[in-house]
């Protein structure tokens, strides 16, 4: 777990030089359903997550560093990316992707600390600076190891610009 901590530490640090376009960074404050769809795995999930402002020379694509934990006593820090897309007025769709290492307590092994996490979120825009998201992620370790159980999750996410 201490490498995947400090591969996280160090995307951060490389990335923060880039050029960023003129948008805030953001915070976000998720709470949802671990193993959303096994009701003898599922545990209670709260995350929280950096936004970097969007990179302009690539795609807009916006870095992202975040730490979760469910009550089954596991908890990962995650490394990734995300991009957001205008569908109306107030509406956004943002896939997501994100290295993952994960420490599984006395919850769900998914058979390697390294795992990967490909989600989708549709958030509201509820104000120029804040948004509610409904999101959904798989987060396994694509067969890296024997055991690849796979989990998934719903979350309910707050964000806000700084």
């Amino acid at each position: 777990m201490k490498k995947q901590l400090i591969f996280a530490g160090m995307l951060a640090v490389a990335i923060s030089p880039l050029s960023f376009a003129d948008h805030n960074h953001s915070l976000a404050f998720s709470a949802g359903a671990f193993e959303a769809f096994d009701s003898d795995q599922r545990a209670t999930e709260i995350g929280i997550e950096y936004r970097f402002a969007p990179i302009e020379s690539v795609f807009n694509l916006i870095p992202t560093i975040g730490l979760n934990m469910n009550d089954d006593g596991a908890y990962w820090a995650s490394a990734g990316v995300r991009y957001d897309y205008g569908v109306g007025t107030n509406w956004i769709l943002t896939p997501n992707f994100a290295f993952v290492g994960y420490e599984d307590g006395a919850g769900l092994d998914l058979g390697l600390g390294l795992e990967f996490r490909t989600g989708l979120d549709l958030a509201y825009r509820l104000t120029d600076s804040s948004r509610l998201a409904l999101g959904i992620y798989h987060m396994s370790n694509a067969d890296l190891a024997d055991d690849n159980p796979g989990s998934e999750s719903v979350i309910l996410t707050y964000s806000f610009d700084l």
